[in-house]
């Protein structure tokens, strides 16, 4: 692979790839907004709920950039697998009509499961010297 142009300090690749997730997200919940809103007579407040969502995220965004870019990335990304097989794996078995015991509670089970497996698959890849 080349070398990455920088531009005033900022990667253009990395820029653009952000701007395209960014875009692609925002018009998914575009359309998710409209269905639903549209579905059942709701788009209102629907939209008001969807932009008032945008403004937390905005401003959680601001308030929380400097701790969360502290994070180690390596240490983020594993949470956010965590998290992302908890979320995936609940609303998977919702839309196959599972029923969750604890209902939505169930959630934290499914990330305390995933926790513990990916921490005991590490220790097992890290070999005899992590034990």
């Amino acid at each position: 692979m080349g070398v990455r142009r920088l531009v005033a300090g900022w990667d253009q690749v990395a820029v653009a790839t952000a701007f395209k997730i960014v875009m692609l997200e925002g018009i998914e919940v575009v359309f998710i907004v409209i269905a639903i809103g549209a579905a059942g007579g709701l788009l209102l407040p629907a939209g008001l709920g969807a932009g008032a969502a945008l403004l937390l995220v905005v401003a959680l965004g601001l308030v929380l950039h400097r701790p969360v870019a502290r994070i180690p990335e390596n240490q983020l990304k594993f949470a956010v697998g965590v998290l992302l097989a908890a979320f995936g794996t609940f609303w998977v078995g919702e839309g196959i009509g599972l029923a969750w015991p604890g209902g939505d509670w169930s959630i934290l089970a499914l990330i305390a499961g995933f926790l513990l497996v990916a921490l005991l698959l590490i220790r097992r890849a890290a070999g005899p010297a992590a034990a």
